[in-house]
């Protein structure tokens, strides 16, 4: 790299606060020495969308398991030194660990594989929100580092990642993940294309590893990673990458079972061009509102920012059902709700009996975590969404009194290569949900032959299918609330898709329970 080049990157970055440490001192303008990773195989890229895309990269790989296409898409070698091993033993030690990360990772997984992929870097980049934050979107860190990539502030608008009253976009999947892969190919470019530089980088700042270089080269030191004088944690901190990257490469051979992984995505980017609040994405979309919150935690307040980004991350299952049903809803009903400043002597419960809502919805819609206000506190007091005036909770879904048996509890047999993301989507409910009816802690373990608690099924055993003729002015949200029935079973029931619009005088059949 030339001098006049790291000057002017150096310039660039010069307010850049490392992901997890304070800003470093400006950037010496001397030359690292290179030291490349040598591959371990060679790689088929594939051309592939923007994680923003429509198009699904064309997923045809050796195996339907998204681990094998992890494993066979790494790049770097991977030695066997002492740092390596403790922490690959680390890792091993704890029966649940590899679990938990798995279970937190399978909405997101196939995303990020993904983009890495489009962008043609090492996979074993995938690995980072595991050390970082063990993929929890919501991980906040003792230095204010917060979401799967661990950004702490002004990195973060450094790269684009916009927090304000509205929106935290550390917590948006998409874009903190377009965020880090932006970072650590800026930071590639700054070490020469030397990928264990640039991950202690990412840990530590890239003027902490750039003065490590300089002082090695004027001691006439090797200047490769490993040979460098780092801070305590980045001397762990790419060990720690390796080692996972190994241990998912090699599961047989640590004896690491890990559930399996389908290589298809469970989420799809669905552009709602517009505010758009969770509990009414939620009513249309046929989900329940925490769910849709669990997957969308860059919603401070609980409704998209009036500046963007105007997306939400859906269950593949039910994103053609909101692009349907967001067509044909009038602008005035896509947020509901009004603003509530906190007086003296104001509790949760009081407010929320006073204007007719839940504590627990009042919590989601203003992202609390307990129960404390303070006086002058702005809240936002969370509408009915549609028409049908109930939102979908995890206590009781809208579709409820139509579509389930009378029994109020189920039953489920736990399968081989389930997860409690798996079980969740199964029976339309929030993993959150599962481990509070079955008492489990998000580190849970479940095995084969388990029995949990689930909500029932949806089932029509007991319903009668009724023709509807459309009428002028008619929406899907409109005709699933006259109903009491889903959004998203009007459209299975009808075979509609995005394309359709409905028109006045199209029949369409429902199907309802009994009235009495």
């Amino acid at each position: 790299m030339k001098v006049r080049t790291a000057l002017l990157a150096a310039l660039f970055l010069s307010g850049c606060q490392n992901l997890s440490h304070q800003d470093d001192r400006a950037l010496a303008a001397i030359e690292p020495s290179k030291s490349p990773q040598v591959n371990k195989k060679a790689h088929k890229r594939h051309p592939a969308p923007s994680l923003f895309g429509d198009d699904q990269l064309d997923a045809a790989e050796e195996s339907d398991d998204l681990w094998v296409r992890i494993s066979n898409d790494m790049q770097l070698d991977v030695p066997d030194n002492d740092r390596v091993r403790r922490q690959r033993a680390a890792i091993l030690r704890s029966d649940s660990h590899m679990a938990t990360i798995a279970s937190r990772a399978e909405p997101y997984l196939y995303l990020m594989v993904e983009e890495i992929e489009r962008r043609g870097l090492p996979m074993e980049l995938v690995t980072i929100p595991m050390i970082e934050s063990m993929f929890d979107p919501t991980a906040r860190s003792r230095s204010n580092a917060v979401g799967l990539w661990q950004f702490v502030p002004q990195t973060g608008r450094n790269f684009g990642l916009r927090h304000d009253r509205w929106y935290d976009g550390r917590k948006d999947v998409l874009a903190s993940t377009r965020a880090a892969l932006d970072y650590l190919e800026y930071l590639n470019r700054f070490f020469d294309g030397d990928w264990l530089n640039t991950m202690a980088a990412y840990n530590a700042g890239e003027g902490r590893v750039r003065n490590a270089i300089v002082r090695n080269q004027k001691r006439g030191r090797p200047t490769d990673y490993w040979s460098l004088d780092l801070p305590r944690e980045t001397l762990q901190y790419v060990p720690k990458i390796l080692a996972m990257a190994d241990v998912i490469s090699n599961m047989d051979q640590y004896g690491v079972s890990m559930p399996a992984l389908a290589n298809e995505p469970k989420l799809r980017a669905v552009e709602i061009e517009g505010q758009l609040d969770i509990a009414t994405a939620a009513n249309l979309a046929g989900v329940r509102a925490s769910q849709l919150k669990e997957l969308n935690p860059a919603l401070v307040r609980g409704v998209t920012s009036p500046s963007g980004p105007h997306r939400l991350l859906v269950p593949v299952e039910y994103a053609d059902a909101l692009e349907l049903a967001l067509a044909d809803l009038p602008r005035n009903n896509r947020v509901t709700g009004r603003d509530y400043r906190v007086n003296r002597g104001d509790t949760l419960s009081l407010i929320a009996s006073r204007h007719g809502v839940s504590v627990n919805e009042l919590k989601m819609a203003n992202n609390l975590s307990g129960h404390a206000l303070r006086t002058g506190q702005s809240l936002r007091i969370p509408g009915s969404g549609v028409s049908s005036g109930q939102a979908f909770t995890d206590a009781e879904p809208a579709v409820a009194k139509r579509s389930r048996p009378a029994t109020n509890v189920a039953k489920y047999t736990v399968k081989s290569g389930d997860t409690l993301w798996s079980i969740s989507r199964k029976h339309g409910i929030s993993q959150q949900s599962l481990l509070k009816w079955n008492g489990l802690s998000a580190k849970a373990t479940i095995k084969p032959g388990s029995r949990l608690i689930v909500s029932g099924k949806s089932a029509t055993a007991s319903s009668s299918s009724v023709s509807y003729q459309v009428r002028r002015g008619d929406s899907l949200s409109s005709i699933a609330a006259k109903f009491q029935v889903a959004v998203v079973d009007v459209v299975r029931w009808n075979q509609l898709d995005r394309r359709n619009h409905l028109q006045p005088g199209q029949t369409l059949t429902l199907f309802v329970g009994d009235p009495g």
